[in-house]
């Protein structure tokens, strides 16, 4: 019977399952001979024992039925009441037998440690680390008891609790290993990553050391010492000196902290063949764990070095790409950022890449210039209008001109008929035909049976969806182009009729209704009736908001705002982060929604009606003012180019609401695919679906009903998938060549690009004045949706570009820097409606400007000043 309660530290049957994931970690390492402390195991079957003899079980999960994940004192005091429910129940003497008999075995008198190892920490995804308890200089048999008991009670820590809803892990069969090792009295310690968690750099390793036990660096306790250390040959790279003012030692019990003299605080703890050792031993961890990269807990102690814990690194970035070269996929073309590659910050999956910039955008381009009487007037040449640099979407800027098409279009032009086609036919081309078109598409793949499509279908609808996605952009290029244009000519018209004013075409187009400020509106409203009632507001504003959703889903008090948000997400939950449909949409990531809704609990805002008003107000009256000022003439001129404007100005926005809003009815069909193909072995994981081409899911499409796995298409897809992860970390260059100019043979276009190339360095950052004011505040630098609970309220918000799903978080904040983007893009739009600062296109923003630093942006002259 002892055998099933404890094992010894190396024994064959230490596996995750009997000793948890840090107990089967130190066993495997023990077996093949690394320096790992003697000790025992603590088994799991021991902890389910004493659970079992005391009928603990079902009063730790009636404790756990009563929390409230999102009430921090709810969590304690069920946290508080089960470890009393431990530390009040004897260990029966079977247990206690077992664990005095292995402990015997062990130096006799000599200290030990004490640390919970539970068989769900540690896995891929999820990371307990610091979640549950470990004991150092832990001395006889008595105290060892009593620490083993507080170990099996910490799995039920406040933190570990709720980690474990938020990732959704069964509650009701955990149990917990313990591993109890002899004391290294360590003269130095620390921790070693194998590779570097901030680049994900494979080829280095990072080392944190102070003096005394490790206890001090893992808690935070001291700044230690940093050394970067190059895996190929374990030299030291950099070594940073860090404030090591106390350690952690033993004590008579347990440990305490004690000051470390001056003259040792200004010398690195280890030296540079210690640091050696320490990374060959690092360097044979890895190796015997497969090749990933390791988090190690490790000490010096008389001159030799002890490996304490070792666990896989969790939440590293992919290694950082080498030898990136921005260069032309055809040689001796040009390329830009230009037109819907603005709305892709990204790059692009594969599936994305063929069905929807290489097929869908040439269908949609043909039909534009169709419509436009453009036909004919670029040469064919086999060039394609758009392709990848290093994943990310160019729009061709190398055109051969047919000079007999281009003779017909200046004709054309000179008559006034292409332009005319522009301005009359693109609305009704948009509102009449394209849209309601695209949305019948959408409904009717909504209605397919997953359950029941041949894979063939499931492939089908994603090809119609995504054409029907791209045509209808095309359709809203004609409508972007003619209200930018209408845009130009007013700001042309102010600039030639009233030099030096200051006036912008801006300040005569906002405050007109549009689809971002109805679902701003609508989730003020919400965030009343959250305000209303006095539990919903502590609910909220106590509640991260990663789990406000379910939150506000559980009990009856938050039913009718839960149906209320869920009512809004129906409405306006297709809008995309990205244009790639491989990424989630609004409604599967609401982040942005919750951190808005939030932030209107706390601090309400002017309300949408009244701003919208005021807005409206000023622009007539302004309209007004300048009509007054003109004489009789270009009264008359001013007043038809501003309504011609005016009249334009609304329908930006409502085309754009409309983008993406195929995926919410594709990426059903493309999971379901790629869930019968993980289920074949053909695919690893669903989401790898969208990093297969076409007639790469027909293969293995084929052979999943042959009964067949096509591994290497699985490899493949998730070769393409990490690939991608790496490139986000790429910053795409406004052009390919990095030299490059826009032209259509002799005429120079540069001016049409979405993107300034300012220098790296000085204060002043030139981008496009889309929307008036100036402002001064801190920045929030936010890259991608991931980052987007980083947005401070009240900053200024720099990103590459904004799509639909960011406009929540244009309620935070007092102003815009994108890196692209110009007049008739989406930021530009929002920001005049929410009356905010904002310069689009330039070009390095992101790369300039770091979260916190005081930044003052000018919408009038397009300049960003950043401070020092």
């Amino acid at each position: 019977m002892t055998l099933e309660y404890t094992l010894t530290l190396a024994d064959p049957r230490a596996i995750l399952e009997t000793v948890g994931g840090k107990g089967a970690s130190l066993a495997r390492l023990a077996s093949r001979g690394l320096p790992v402390p003697d000790g025992f195991h603590v088994t799991c079957e021991a902890y389910r024992r004493f659970v079992a003899d005391h009928d603990l079980g079902p009063t730790i999960l009636g404790m756990l039925g009563a929390v409230d994940p999102f009430q921090p004192s709810s969590l304690m005091a069920a946290s508080s009441a089960i470890s009393d429910l431990f530390a009040n129940a004897p260990m029966s003497p079977g247990i206690a037998n077992a664990i005095a008999h292995a402990y015997a075995q062990l130096p006799e008198g000599g200290a030990v440690a004490v640390r919970s190892s539970a068989p769900a920490e540690d896995l891929p995804g999820m990371s307990f680390a610091g979640q549950q308890e470990s004991y150092l200089n832990v001395r006889g048999q008595d105290e060892l008891l009593e620490a083993v008991a507080r170990c099996w009670a910490s799995l039920w820590t406040d933190r570990a609790i709720a980690y474990r809803l938020m990732m959704r892990v069964d509650q009701r069969s955990l149990s917990m290993g313990v591993v109890v090792q002899a004391m290294v009295a360590s003269e130095v310690s620390g921790v070693l990553l194998t590779a570097d968690p901030t680049t994900g750099e494979r080829g280095e390793m990072v080392v944190n050391a102070s003096y005394g036990l490790g206890e001090a660096v893992v808690s935070g306790l001291v700044m230690p010492d940093v050394f970067v250390v190059d895996k190929a040959n374990l030299a030291v790279k950099k070594a940073t000196l860090g404030v090591k003012e106390v350690a952690v030692v033993a004590a008579k019990k347990g440990t305490a902290t004690e000051s470390v003299p001056p003259d040792r605080r200004g010398r690195l703890a280890l030296s540079e063949l210690e640091v050696r050792d320490l990374g060959e031993l690092a360097l044979r961890v890895e190796r015997e764990s497969g090749g990933v990269p390791q988090d190690l807990e490790w000490a010096f102690a008389e001159g030799r070095c002890w490996l304490l814990q070792a666990r896989p690194m969790t939440g590293l970035p992919p290694a950082p790409l080498k030898d990136v070269r921005w260069e032309p996929p055809i040689p001796g073309t040009k390329w830009i950022r230009r037109q819907v590659a603005e709305n892709m910050p990204e790059p692009l999956s594969p599936l994305f890449e063929e069905l929807y910039l290489s097929e869908g955008m040439e269908l949609a381009m043909a039909k534009d210039m169709e419509m436009l009487g453009y036909r004919g007037v670029v040469a064919d040449t086999g060039v394609p209008s758009y392709a990848t640099v290093n994943g990310y979407a160019y729009l061709c800027a190398s055109f051969t001109i047919n000079w007999r098409g281009l003779l017909k279009l200046l004709t054309a032009l000179l008559g006034g008929k292409t332009m005319r086609a522009t301005f009359v036919k693109a609305i009704p081309y948009w509102r009449d035909e394209v849209l309601p078109g695209h949305l019948k598409t959408v409904e009717r793949w909504k209605e397919l049976d997953l359950a029941s499509a041949t894979d063939e279908q499931l492939l089908d609808g994603i090809r119609e969806l995504t054409r029907s996605e791209a045509i209808y952009w095309g359709s809203t290029t004609l409508v972007l182009a003619a209200a930018k244009n209408s845009d130009i000519a007013l700001g042309r018209f102010l600039a030639m009729a009233m030099p030096g004013s200051g006036l912008s075409s801006a300040l005569f187009l906002r405050g007109f209704p549009s689809k971002a400020l109805e679902a701003e509106a609508e989730l003020q409203a919400i965030a009343g009736q959250v305000r209303a009632s006095d539990d919903l507001r502590q609910l909220a504003r106590s509640t991260p908001a990663q789990g406000l959703l379910d939150a506000l889903n559980t009990g009856s008090r938050c039913s009718v705002v839960a149906g209320r948000l869920q009512r809004y997400l129906d409405r306006y939950g297709h809008q995309v982060y990205n244009l790639d449909f491989a990424d989630s949409t609004q409604a599967e990531d609401p982040i942005p929604v919750l951190l808005s809704l939030k932030a209107n609990v706390q601090q309400p805002g002017v309300e949408v009606s009244t701003r919208q008003a005021e807005m409206a107000r000023d622009r007539e009256n302004l309209v007004e003012q300048m009509a007054r000022s003109l004489d009789p003439l270009r009264r008359r001129l001013f007043l038809k180019v501003v309504r011609w404007a005016q009249g334009f100005a609304p329908y930006r926005e409502e085309t754009l609401f409309y983008i993406g809003s195929a995926w919410p009815a594709l990426r059903p069909l493309a999971l379901e695919l790629g869930r019968r193909l993980a289920e074949a072995g053909s695919l690893h994981a669903p989401v790898d679906v969208f990093y297969l081409r076409t007639s790469e899911l027909l293969a293995a499409s084929q052979a999943r009903r042959a009964g067949q796995a096509r591994q290497d298409l699985a490899r493949l897809a998730a070769e393409r998938h990490e690939l991608r992860e790496a490139r986000k970390r790429l910053h795409p260059p406004a052009a390919v060549p990095l030299a490059a100019r826009w032209k259509m043979g002799p005429i120079d276009l540069s001016g049409f690009e979405t993107q300034k190339r300012n220098v790296d360095t000085g204060p002043t950052l030139k981008g496009f004045p889309v929307s008036p004011g100036r402002v001064t505040a801190p920045a929030s630098v936010i890259l991608s949706p991931g980052d987007f609970d980083k947005m401070v309220p009240d900053t200024i918000l720099v990103c590459p570009t904004t799509v639909p799903a960011w406009t929540p978080l244009f309620a935070q904040a007092k102003g815009l820097v994108t890196d692209i983007g110009g007049v008739a893009a989406h930021g530009s739009i929002v920001a005049r409606e929410y009356g905010i600062p904002a310069v689009m296109g330039t070009g390095n923003g992101t790369q300039r400007i770091v979260s916190g630093q005081l930044v003052s942006v000018d919408g009038d002259t397009g300049t960003v000043t950043l401070t020092v």
